[in-house]
């Protein structure tokens, strides 16, 4: 095959895989940033370490991502910042403290087994208010549907309403996270 997509050396495809995991990040933390200086809020245990990051993280608009700035990128924990659209948050992702890999140490996370109670979770404004969004459609159904799954779908709701409670509860801002 071609362009080395078969090999099993960090070539090839890898290096395209890098630089799109690398962008991703990038426009996660640029928009991180921008929302904190706008006077946004963040919440969950990660929340100091993504607020450090998004303030002192490089700014890519514009520039060139090559493999080797990508492979850097990825390789520094403190920048890694993912954001989990089906799971309403952001991952700031350590290793040392990811529950979604259970069975050894990866270097990015597993975002479709993401562990409510991890360490590297980061919940912004937006998150809370997608939560209470979801909720209310959950309510919606659960309304149309008989007992059981009803009752299955109303209490995911109020689940979704306490994540999105205990993130106005406990939220930082950069000014706050500052002093």
């Amino acid at each position: 095959m071609a362009g080395s997509y078969a090999a099993r050396s960090r070539g090839g495809i890898q290096d395209l895989i890098d630089i799109e995991t690398a962008r991703a990040v990038a426009d996660t933390v640029a928009d991180l940033h921008d929302d904190l200086e706008a006077g946004g809020g963040m919440s969950g245990p990660a929340a100091h370490r993504a607020i450090k990051a998004a303030a002192t993280a490089p700014r890519f608009a514009g520039t060139v991502i090559t493999a080797t700035t990508a492979r850097r990128l990825i390789a520094n924990e403190d920048a890694m910042i993912y954001d989990n659209p089906h799971a309403l948050l952001l991952c700031h992702y350590k290793r040392s403290t990811a529950l979604c890999h259970r069975d050894g140490v990866k270097d990015t996370p597993s975002l479709d087994h993401c562990v409510p109670g991890c360490g590297n979770i980061v919940r912004t404004d937006q998150h809370a208010i997608q939560l209470r969004e979801r909720a209310t459609a959950m309510d919606t159904r659960a309304a149309r549907v008989p007992g059981p799954l009803g009752e299955r779908l109303r209490g995911n709701a109020d689940k979704l309403r306490g994540y999105a409670d205990a993130h106005d509860r406990t939220r930082i801002t950069l000014t706050e996270d500052a002093g």
